[in-house]
């Protein structure tokens, strides 16, 4: 006998039981393994070492690499017309995706290329290849959204993403830890090449999975469908506009030092490509990948405000120990701030997906989406640019206080700890979360959970 559920469903082109539970695997999989596989071998302590060590990038260059390629984001607003004039979501995030993990080919080609003789010209180029494969990536993005958006059951939405983000996090743990050790031990441009090559049949992988999933067709509209709808349309929405300002503000909290805890690591504390990764990515990706089904069903119950206001009050932790480290005393700040925030950037990162399905009405999804990337890369590109510059300033000064000595890196770090506690003080009590408990019942659960969590096993143990 048919479920009438499962008739209904594929009679209006919705997705059925059967095939929403495969579709759920497959985004699981596709970017919990490979996809992450990819990001993880083309960015990091890769992409640091590559641009800084082996092209030889200034901090002003490097500052630019990590903040110019955001521009590519203004590609989301065809993304997006495309996606509401002709609906056809698949084939846009097919297309575009695929290019942009096929750029990686040419950069693992860029050092053969172009001779060393041409350092320039090589940073150049390299730079140029960044951008058009942020294009290209952002150029898919409301495609993908809006579809994966129709993927996910509401009810089962914080549990679902925690879960996929944690194997996400899994994989990037193990790919980042092996590639550090990797370029630690050998360097050369033909390793990088090897690296570059890899990453992209793994990101081709990804995308290629998502044949197997079948695209419901889009909510006819009314009314013609043209390119400023894309930004009228958004703007509309007055929690909409509140939940840009805190993307915004974001962005440029984490992007403003975010990139440079590399180069401490690498040039400042001199603790090698391996315990930079570790300190940087991996370890907090260890922690965040354990706390992220946590953060979900406590997103659930307690809404999506008091978890980024709490994930961001406790990430001031990581610029201060990175701030107190020198380079015969750093393992064991450096491992405290990598457990604190990892932690609490899983937090922030199941409020903030929380908070984009939640505030994008399916009708006109990728508009509202590429409006909210828009809004977040700005930050992200302006951030590690003025970063770059500030710290390029401040190069010829060094200051003692308490026995340490203060660079020019340091400084960004306490302009990054301002920036949060602003950020966390100012903008997210704006945020528009109607169904939020405040932050201190939060505080209070995740306080009393260990010990109540104790009584439940005296109780168990004493019954047995």
């Amino acid at each position: 006998m048919v479920d009438p559920t499962t008739r209904d469903a594929g009679r209006e082109g919705r997705l059925t039981p059967a095939e929403t539970r495969r579709a759920l695997w497959v985004a699981a999989i596709a970017w919990g393994v490979f996809g992450s596989a990819w990001a993880s071998m083309v960015s990091g302590a890769v992409f640091v070492s590559f641009v800084r060590e082996k092209l030889g990038a200034s901090v002003v260059m490097f500052g630019l690499f990590s903040s110019l390629p955001f521009l590519g984001v203004l590609a989301q607003l065809p993304g997006a017309w495309w996606v509401e004039r002709f609906g056809r979501r698949r084939a846009l995030f097919v297309v575009t995706n695929s290019a942009n993990r096929m750029v990686w080919f040419l950069v693992a080609a860029l050092p053969w290329v172009i001779p060393t003789q041409y350092p320039g010209p090589r940073l150049i180029a390299l730079l140029v290849l960044a951008m058009v494969a942020s294009a290209l990536g952002h150029a898919g993005t409301p495609a993908f959204f809006s579809w994966f958006a129709d993927m996910i059951p509401e009810h089962v939405r914080g549990r679902y993403l925690g879960k996929r983000a944690a194997l996400a996090t899994s994989t990037a743990v193990v790919v980042s830890a092996a590639m550090s050790h990797v370029i630690d031990r050998n360097s050369s441009f033909p390793v990088f090449t090897v690296i570059f090559c890899v990453a992209a049949v793994l990101g081709l992988a990804d995308i290629q999975l998502f044949f197997l999933v079948r695209e419901p067709p889009m909510a006819a509209r009314e009314t013609p469908w043209r390119l400023h709808n894309v930004i009228v349309e958004p703007l509309r929405s007055r929690p909409f506009r509140r939940y840009l300002l805190y993307a915004l503000s974001e962005a440029f909290m984490f992007g403003f030092a975010g990139a440079f805890f590399w180069l401490m690591g690498l040039e400042g504390l001199r603790i090698g490509k391996f315990w930079s990764n570790l300190y940087v990515m991996v370890l907090p990706m260890v922690f965040s990948a354990l706390a992220l089904p946590l953060w979900g069903s406590v997103a659930d119950r307690f809404g999506s405000r008091p978890l980024v206001a709490l994930g961001t009050l406790m990430s001031v932790v990581f610029p201060v120990c990175w701030m107190l480290a020198t380079p015969g005393r750093h393992h064991a700040l450096l491992a405290g701030a990598a457990v604190v925030g990892g932690l609490f950037w899983a937090a922030i990162q199941v409020g903030d997906m929380n908070m984009v399905f939640a505030l994008t009405p399916r009708e006109s999804r990728s508009a509202y989406l590429a409006m909210l990337s828009l809004a977040s890369s700005l930050g992200w590109a302006v951030a590690p640019a003025l970063g770059g510059v500030v710290a390029r300033s401040l190069e010829p000064f060094q200051v003692g206080l308490w026995g340490l000595k203060l660079g020019n890196l340091h400084f960004l770090m306490m302009i990054s700890l301002v920036l949060r506690v602003l950020h966390a003080g100012l903008v997210i009590p704006r945020l528009p979360d109607e169904k939020a408990k405040p932050t201190r019942a939060l505080v209070g659960h995740l306080t009393c959970w260990p010990f109540r969590r104790l009584a439940g096993w005296f109780v168990r143990t004493q019954g047995a």
